[in-house]
Protein backbone atom coordinates (compact mmCIF):
# COMPACT_ATOMS: atom_id res chain seq x y z
CA UNK A 1 0.00 0.00 0.00
CA UNK A 2 1.07 3.69 -0.79
CA UNK A 3 1.80 6.50 1.21
CA UNK A 4 -0.53 8.23 -0.51
CA UNK A 5 -3.38 5.55 0.13
CA UNK A 6 -3.17 5.18 3.97
CA UNK A 7 -3.43 8.65 4.15
CA UNK A 8 -7.57 8.74 4.28
CA UNK A 9 -7.28 5.44 7.18
CA UNK A 10 -4.94 7.71 9.24
CA UNK A 11 -6.92 10.67 8.85
CA UNK A 12 -10.46 8.89 9.64
CA UNK A 13 -8.85 7.53 12.74
CA UNK A 14 -7.60 10.91 14.19
CA UNK A 15 -11.19 12.04 13.43
CA UNK A 16 -12.54 9.11 14.85
CA UNK A 17 -10.16 9.71 18.45
CA UNK A 18 -11.01 13.34 18.05
CA UNK A 19 -14.63 12.75 18.74
CA UNK A 20 -14.16 10.57 21.23
CA UNK A 21 -12.41 13.16 23.13
CA UNK A 22 -15.11 16.10 22.67
CA UNK A 23 -17.27 13.52 23.81
CA UNK A 24 -15.47 12.79 26.87
CA UNK A 25 -15.57 16.48 27.48
CA UNK A 26 -19.20 16.41 26.80
CA UNK A 27 -19.60 14.18 29.12
CA UNK A 28 -17.64 16.35 31.96
CA UNK A 29 -19.30 19.71 31.49
CA UNK A 30 -19.23 21.98 34.55
CA UNK A 31 -22.60 21.61 35.98
CA UNK A 32 -23.29 25.15 37.64
CA UNK A 33 -23.68 25.34 41.27
CA UNK A 34 -26.58 28.09 41.62
CA UNK A 35 -28.09 26.37 44.49
CA UNK A 36 -28.05 27.95 48.38
CA UNK A 37 -26.16 25.15 50.19
CA UNK A 38 -23.91 24.45 46.74
CA UNK A 39 -22.30 28.21 47.59
CA UNK A 40 -19.03 28.69 49.32
CA UNK A 41 -18.00 25.43 48.20
CA UNK A 42 -21.02 23.36 49.61
CA UNK A 43 -20.43 24.53 53.04
CA UNK A 44 -24.38 25.98 53.52
CA UNK A 45 -26.00 23.52 55.57
CA UNK A 46 -29.63 22.53 55.14
CA UNK A 47 -30.36 24.45 57.89
CA UNK A 48 -28.22 27.85 56.67
CA UNK A 49 -29.97 27.34 53.28
CA UNK A 50 -33.26 29.30 53.86
CA UNK A 51 -30.82 31.86 56.13
CA UNK A 52 -28.72 32.23 52.70
CA UNK A 53 -31.92 32.72 50.48
CA UNK A 54 -33.33 35.44 52.57
CA UNK A 55 -30.56 37.31 53.30
CA UNK A 56 -30.05 37.85 49.53
CA UNK A 57 -33.97 37.72 48.76
CA UNK A 58 -33.22 35.15 46.08
CA UNK A 59 -33.90 31.47 45.26
CA UNK A 60 -31.28 30.96 42.59
CA UNK A 61 -27.61 31.83 42.73
CA UNK A 62 -24.33 32.50 40.36
CA UNK A 63 -22.45 29.85 39.79
CA UNK A 64 -20.01 28.99 42.20
CA UNK A 65 -16.64 27.56 42.04
CA UNK A 66 -15.04 25.35 44.01
CA UNK A 67 -11.53 24.71 45.96
CA UNK A 68 -12.73 27.76 48.73
CA UNK A 69 -12.72 25.43 51.68
CA UNK A 70 -9.08 24.17 50.83
CA UNK A 71 -7.58 27.28 50.39
CA UNK A 72 -8.97 29.35 53.42
CA UNK A 73 -7.83 26.05 55.66
CA UNK A 74 -4.24 26.20 54.16
CA UNK A 75 -4.59 30.06 54.71
CA UNK A 76 -4.91 29.49 58.63
CA UNK A 77 -2.86 26.84 58.64
CA UNK A 78 0.47 29.04 57.19
CA UNK A 79 -1.22 32.07 59.31
CA UNK A 80 -0.88 30.03 62.37
CA UNK A 81 2.73 27.90 61.56
CA UNK A 82 4.37 31.71 60.95
CA UNK A 83 2.40 33.14 64.06
CA UNK A 84 0.80 36.07 62.19
CA UNK A 85 -1.20 38.32 64.30
CA UNK A 86 -3.55 39.57 61.55
CA UNK A 87 -3.81 37.47 58.08
CA UNK A 88 -2.78 39.06 54.69
CA UNK A 89 -4.77 39.16 51.46
CA UNK A 90 -8.04 38.35 51.28
CA UNK A 91 -9.53 34.65 50.40
CA UNK A 92 -13.59 35.34 50.95
CA UNK A 93 -16.30 32.81 49.46
CA UNK A 94 -18.76 34.86 47.60
CA UNK A 95 -22.27 34.40 46.98
CA UNK A 96 -24.37 36.56 44.96
CA UNK A 97 -28.20 36.20 43.44
CA UNK A 98 -28.86 36.13 40.24
CA UNK A 99 -31.20 38.18 40.40
CA UNK A 100 -31.09 40.96 41.94
CA UNK A 101 -27.52 41.39 42.29
CA UNK A 102 -26.99 41.19 46.01
CA UNK A 103 -23.82 39.52 47.24
CA UNK A 104 -22.38 38.23 50.90
CA UNK A 105 -19.13 37.43 51.14
CA UNK A 106 -17.75 35.33 54.22
CA UNK A 107 -13.64 35.16 55.03
CA UNK A 108 -11.66 34.43 57.73
CA UNK A 109 -8.46 35.81 59.66
CA UNK A 110 -6.64 34.79 62.59
CA UNK A 111 -7.11 37.41 66.40
CA UNK A 112 -5.12 38.88 68.76
CA UNK A 113 -7.31 37.42 72.68
CA UNK A 114 -7.16 41.59 73.41
CA UNK A 115 -8.99 41.92 70.02
CA UNK A 116 -12.41 39.91 72.12
CA UNK A 117 -15.01 42.59 72.47
CA UNK A 118 -13.88 45.40 70.03
CA UNK A 119 -17.66 45.53 68.77
CA UNK A 120 -19.26 45.68 72.07
CA UNK A 121 -21.13 48.70 71.48
CA UNK A 122 -20.28 49.34 67.80
CA UNK A 123 -23.13 50.68 65.69
CA UNK A 124 -25.83 47.94 64.64
CA UNK A 125 -23.55 45.24 66.55
CA UNK A 126 -25.40 42.60 68.85
CA UNK A 127 -22.84 40.33 70.97
CA UNK A 128 -24.38 36.39 71.29
CA UNK A 129 -23.44 33.46 72.95
CA UNK A 130 -21.32 31.24 70.11
CA UNK A 131 -17.97 30.04 69.73
CA UNK A 132 -15.39 32.34 71.71
CA UNK A 133 -17.55 35.19 70.98
CA UNK A 134 -20.08 36.65 68.51
CA UNK A 135 -20.75 39.93 67.23
CA UNK A 136 -24.15 40.28 65.55
CA UNK A 137 -25.20 42.47 63.16
CA UNK A 138 -27.53 42.84 60.06
CA UNK A 139 -24.15 43.94 57.64
CA UNK A 140 -21.37 42.26 58.81
CA UNK A 141 -20.87 39.30 61.72
CA UNK A 142 -17.96 38.05 63.32
CA UNK A 143 -17.70 34.49 64.81
CA UNK A 144 -14.52 33.68 66.89
CA UNK A 145 -13.23 30.44 67.55
CA UNK A 146 -9.98 28.28 69.36
CA UNK A 147 -8.70 25.77 67.69
CA UNK A 148 -6.71 22.84 68.77
CA UNK A 149 -5.49 20.39 66.37
CA UNK A 150 -3.11 17.88 65.33
CA UNK A 151 -2.79 19.77 61.99
CA UNK A 152 -1.36 23.07 63.65
CA UNK A 153 1.72 22.14 65.76
CA UNK A 154 1.71 23.16 69.27
CA UNK A 155 -1.89 24.68 69.32
CA UNK A 156 -2.48 22.14 72.02
CA UNK A 157 -0.01 24.29 74.32
CA UNK A 158 -1.39 27.51 72.60
CA UNK A 159 -4.78 27.05 70.65
CA UNK A 160 -4.78 28.70 66.78
CA UNK A 161 -7.41 31.91 66.88
CA UNK A 162 -9.38 32.72 63.84
CA UNK A 163 -12.83 34.42 63.34
CA UNK A 164 -15.01 33.86 60.52
CA UNK A 165 -16.45 37.50 59.08
CA UNK A 166 -19.17 37.83 57.30
CA UNK A 167 -20.05 41.06 55.52
CA UNK A 168 -23.73 41.81 53.65
CA UNK A 169 -22.32 43.75 50.90
CA UNK A 170 -25.47 44.52 48.45
CA UNK A 171 -28.97 43.60 50.20
CA UNK A 172 -32.14 45.60 51.39
CA UNK A 173 -32.91 43.26 54.08
CA UNK A 174 -33.74 45.37 57.33
CA UNK A 175 -31.91 45.94 60.61
CA UNK A 176 -34.42 43.27 62.38
CA UNK A 177 -33.23 40.52 64.83
CA UNK A 178 -34.53 37.95 62.40
CA UNK A 179 -31.82 39.71 59.48
CA UNK A 180 -28.98 39.59 62.29
CA UNK A 181 -29.46 35.71 63.47
CA UNK A 182 -29.77 34.84 59.91
CA UNK A 183 -26.56 36.20 58.76
CA UNK A 184 -25.38 34.41 62.29
CA UNK A 185 -26.89 30.64 61.30
CA UNK A 186 -25.21 31.32 57.65
CA UNK A 187 -21.30 32.08 59.38
CA UNK A 188 -21.73 29.58 61.72
CA UNK A 189 -22.64 26.66 59.18
CA UNK A 190 -19.46 28.36 57.21
CA UNK A 191 -17.00 28.57 59.88
CA UNK A 192 -18.18 24.67 60.87
CA UNK A 193 -17.03 23.18 58.19
CA UNK A 194 -13.64 24.91 58.15
CA UNK A 195 -12.78 23.81 61.61
CA UNK A 196 -13.67 20.39 60.27
CA UNK A 197 -11.46 21.14 57.39
CA UNK A 198 -8.66 22.25 60.17
CA UNK A 199 -9.75 19.21 62.24
CA UNK A 200 -10.58 21.32 65.32
CA UNK A 201 -10.87 19.19 68.83
CA UNK A 202 -14.71 19.70 69.65
CA UNK A 203 -15.46 21.37 66.34
CA UNK A 204 -13.68 24.20 68.33
CA UNK A 205 -16.61 24.54 70.56
CA UNK A 206 -19.08 25.07 67.90
CA UNK A 207 -22.44 23.02 68.40
CA UNK A 208 -23.22 20.92 65.43
CA UNK A 209 -26.57 23.25 65.18
CA UNK A 210 -26.71 26.94 65.45
CA UNK A 211 -28.38 27.74 69.15
CA UNK A 212 -29.20 31.46 68.83
CA UNK A 213 -28.95 32.71 72.27
CA UNK A 214 -28.48 36.80 72.43
CA UNK A 215 -26.90 38.20 75.29
CA UNK A 216 -27.67 41.75 76.86
CA UNK A 217 -26.17 44.21 74.57
CA UNK A 218 -24.21 47.02 75.70
CA UNK A 219 -26.81 49.44 74.00
CA UNK A 220 -29.60 48.74 71.76
CA UNK A 221 -29.37 50.76 68.57
CA UNK A 222 -32.37 52.10 66.18
CA UNK A 223 -32.67 50.62 63.05
CA UNK A 224 -29.31 50.43 60.79
CA UNK A 225 -29.51 52.44 57.15
CA UNK A 226 -31.08 50.39 54.20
Amino acid sequence: MTSRARVPRIAGVFLAGSLTLVACGQGQEHRPRVTAQEQCDGTISAAAAPALKRALATEKFTDTPTGWLDEAAAKLRDDYAKGATVSLGANDCVASADKPRNQLTVGFDVYQERSLGTYYGSPYMYPYDMGAEAEVGYRWTYLYVRCTSEQLEGSDRSPARFKGILNVKESSTPDTAATREDNLVILHSVTLALVRKLGCVNDAGLPPTPVIKPLKPAKVWPPGPI
